[in-house]
């Protein structure tokens, strides 16, 4: 069955997942399952330890570049690169009349190696500001056209996937 997650929406949650592991005391399998559980419901399954491992090199990146306190502004510089524009720079329009860029697609796009790549040229573009930054006061939450994806975002991590 051709109902494939966006490669951009994979992105966005494997960095979410590292930066909720981060601020929280949720492991970050935990987490993963989440947005895995989240995502499944919508695409073709989505494994939480590929969500898991996606997370777990943004985060080795994260180290070796030395963030430290930064790493969660990282992470949120490169999710608002991520849903408001499109891998050649232009503008994401995430509702359209005819079709979301929320909705499936036919071939499974995303792979980890291709979205750490991708995390780590954004950071980098972003520290030698040669890519457009987010504006102060950016908020992920606060893109109202993201819907269900949205809701997945706020949701919180269960308790229970810690065991």
């Amino acid at each position: 069955m051709s109902n494939f997650c966006p490669e951009w929406i994979f992105g966005v949650c494997s960095a979410l997942t590292a930066k909720e592991f981060l601020a929280s005391e949720n492991s970050l399998n935990s987490v993963a399952r989440k947005y895995a559980s989240g995502l499944s419901e919508k695409y073709n399954e989505i494994k939480f330890e590929e969500l898991s491992e996606c997370s777990e090199q943004i985060l080795q990146f994260l180290s070796e570049i030395e963030a430290n306190d930064e790493a969660t502004n990282y992470i949120d510089r490169y999710n608002y690169r991520r849903v408001c524009f499109k891998a050649n720079g232009a503008e994401r329009k995430i509702s359209g009349v005819f079709s979301s860029a929320l909705d499936p697609i036919k071939e499974k796009e995303y792979q980890i190696k291709n979205v750490t790549k991708i995390f780590r040229a954004t950071i980098f573009g972003l520290r030698n500001h040669t890519v457009e930054d987010m504006p102060p006061g950016w908020d992920i939450l606060e893109v109202e056209e993201l819907d269900w994806f949205g809701e997945l975002i706020k949701k919180p991590t269960d308790i229970l996937d810690n065991f």
